[in-house]
């Protein structure tokens, strides 16, 4: 199999990424995962927020360390959230804070043509980049919005030109979110650098997946078209739940194994 090179790491490709935001799930992931993903996903899925313009800093921050603690193996890739990287110097100062706090291999941030000098500002200051184009998921309030890029010519064009930018500028990956399969082919095709796919067909280089929707943690029933549950943690977590209960109310636990004496 063709191996692939994100910083000084080769692997083989497809490159797999999985999301953690807590150790123990980090734990589970590093070294049998490429590369682990602290993504500001964790404002849905751990803080309930119907989108991720609510994600702070402080949660990047914090949620980074801890993951950062248990990662020995696996690169480490944090995004910046909403509204932190606006502008050159917001970006930079940003971008300090999350390397000093949380010392991930890469940043994450979505790219539009605006935010391609923002690239560009980060890499001219050694900092290493993974470049978020099609669906950026920080440009909705509402998640019901998101419609599938790359159907039309323009789009298509548009999205590889992008890609490309990205390329050029320095960028060491480039994540294609929701986009058609002949677009990612396209992509992928055109530019050396790595290509990373949420929705994305498997023309991609790698793939990626929420840790919480892998083994269906979530109790939202709603999920799109690209996820697939390997586990059904949810319905066997309800069975031990309750077993502990009935336990519990006929005084079968705690018994002497499990009691001081």
């Amino acid at each position: 199999m063709k191996k692939i090179k994100i910083l000084n790491k080769s692997f083989c490709r497809p490159i797999s990424c999985l999301t953690a935001y807590s150790p123990s799930i980090a734990k589970i992931l590093d070294g049998k995962i490429d590369l682990i993903l602290v993504g500001d996903s964790l404002g849905s899925t751990l803080y309930g927020m119907k989108n991720t313009q609510g994600v702070t800093m402080d949660m990047m921050k914090n949620h980074g360390a801890v993951v950062n603690k248990e990662v020995k193996r696996s690169l480490k890739v944090l995004d910046m959230p909403y509204k932190t990287y606006d502008n050159k110097i917001d970006a930079y100062k940003n971008a300090k804070l999350l390397l000093n706090h949380c010392k991930p291999d890469l940043l994450k941030i979505e790219i539009n043509k605006k935010k391609l000098v923002v690239l560009k500002h980060l890499v001219d200051k050694k900092i290493n980049v993974i470049s978020h184009i099609g669906v950026t998921p920080q440009s909705y309030r509402n998640f019901n919005k998101i419609k599938v890029l790359g159907r039309t010519n323009i789009e298509k064009q548009n999205l590889l030109k992008l890609a490309k930018e990205s390329e050029k500028l320095g960028a060491k990956a480039v994540l294609l979110e929701c986009i058609t399969a002949d677009t990612a082919k396209l992509i992928t095709e055109n530019i050396s650098i790595p290509t990373i796919g949420i929705g994305a067909s498997r023309y991609c280089d790698g793939q990626v997946l929420v840790f919480d929707d892998l083994i269906n943690l979530s109790t939202n029933d709603k999920k799109p078209k690209f996820v697939k549950n390997y586990f059904n943690f949810n319905r066997i977590a309800s069975n031990i739940v309750k077993k502990y209960n009935r336990e519990v109310k006929l005084k079968k636990f705690p018994n002497s194994k499990f009691t001081y004496i």
